[in-house]
């Protein structure tokens, strides 16, 4: 069982407080900084790093330990964006602060922990010249925040792997499953005119309000989809917004369709459920609308006695000295670009915890970091020559 000494724990802590130190918050998605001090950090360690440009200014940065043989392709993830700071912070959120234990920061759990831990262990591989038959492919995307742009342009021309470990934060328990997310905008219109002397008023709201009650009927079916660690799909009704001026007939009514998914759910089939509920409510009434699917993230899951769960759950009860066991993610990332996408066994396994992430004076645990390190570098070493 590898232990970091002192020396290496230090540098540890060093490239985490390097990471938060760039400002790479999106919106409005300013990752190339970080991503060129990654890249350096390979080049100066003699691992093979490549940056992968996905849009202007916002570049992947991927990078390959590759084996003596033809051993398990095992994949690293993280990504190197993080989320607005806010106001309310007790200090500067990218000067990271060191105190009682924990590291204060915008991304010091979500997820740049994660990252680190994953260079790091990425670093021990080369610096302890390690043999191993596999090959290991560390890959820090942008955008995850937002519209998965980075995940969306590394996997567009296919990608293969036998296992992959996400790092987001996870207070260390190694995370099965997480629901999916769908998110739709649903919008009539109208014919505007003056409110006084309209008859036969055409009203964006009024088509709303039929359309409403059969959301809200469908809602009660969609929750009775069930699954075994997940719990049960959802679906809310998450903004409205209509009409212009009090004296206007309305000729826009707009709302909003947060819907959250469990493994197995389809695209296609969630889409033509909604549309059905709508016609069957108003006894097929036609009603003019028009639905957006501007955002699908599917439900990810992997199964318990599965050979890299397995060795996830024995690597963190060694290190951590606690009875690991399967955990699920209670908020969705981008598992799905891997698991469903890509058929690649896909895990969440990492330091910092949700209730940290996205929040004023973000912090995580110094010694979560520093099992991180170890948990990945003892999985990669394991998997790695299977």
């Amino acid at each position: 069982m590898y232990k970091l000494n002192h020396q290496q724990q230090h540098e540890l802590l060093e490239l985490l407080c390097a990471l938060i130190r760039y400002k790479s918050e999106n919106p409005p998605g300013e990752e190339q900084q970080v991503a060129e001090f990654i890249y350096h950090y390979f080049k100066q360690e003699n691992i093979d790093v490549e940056l992968q440009e996905v849009a202007p200014g916002r570049p992947n940065v991927i990078a390959h330990l590759k084996g003596t043989g033809t051993g398990k392709h095992v994949l690293f993830n993280g990504h190197i964006d993080v989320v607005p700071c806010g106001c309310g912070w007790s200090s500067d959120p990218f000067d990271p602060l060191i105190k009682d234990g924990k590291v204060f920061g915008r991304g010091a759990a979500d997820m740049k922990s994660g990252v680190a831990a994953m260079m790091y262990a990425a670093t021990l591989l080369k610096r302890n010249q390690d043999k191993f038959t596999g090959n290991l492919t560390l890959v820090f995307n942008v955008d995850e925040e937002r519209i998965n742009l980075g995940m969306l342009h590394y996997i567009k021309n296919g990608i293969s792997a036998d296992y992959a470990i996400i790092g987001e934060p996870t207070s260390l328990d190694v995370c099965i499953a997480h629901k999916g997310v769908s998110r739709y905008n649903l919008s009539t219109k109208g014919t505007a005119g003056h409110a006084a002397k309209t008859r036969y008023p055409d009203s964006a709201i009024v088509k709303m309000s039929k359309i409403l009650p059969a959301l809200e009927q469908h809602r009660l079916s969609v929750e009775e989809i069930e699954h075994p660690l997940l719990g049960n799909a959802s679906m809310i009704i998450t903004t409205i917004n209509g009409g212009t001026a009090p004296n206007i007939v309305p000729q826009h009514c707009d709302i909003e369709i947060d819907r959250r998914l469990v493994p197995g759910e389809n695209q296609q089939e969630i889409v033509q459920k909604i549309h059905q509920a709508i016609a069957e409510y108003n006894g097929g009434e036609k009603i003019e609308y028009d639905l957006n699917n501007y955002l699908f993230i599917p439900a990810s899951d992997i199964p318990a006695d599965h050979e890299l769960t397995m060795t996830a759950l024995d690597t963190v009860s060694k290190f951590t000295q606690r009875d690991a066991q399967p955990q699920i993610f209670e908020a969705t990332c981008e598992a799905p670009f891997f698991s469903v996408t890509s058929n690649i066994p896909t895990l969440i396994l990492g330091p910092g915890g949700l209730a940290q992430a996205h929040i004023k004076d973000e912090f995580v645990e110094i010694l979560e970091l520093n099992f991180a390190a170890e948990i990945y570098y003892d999985m990669a070493k394991n998997l790695l020559n299977k």
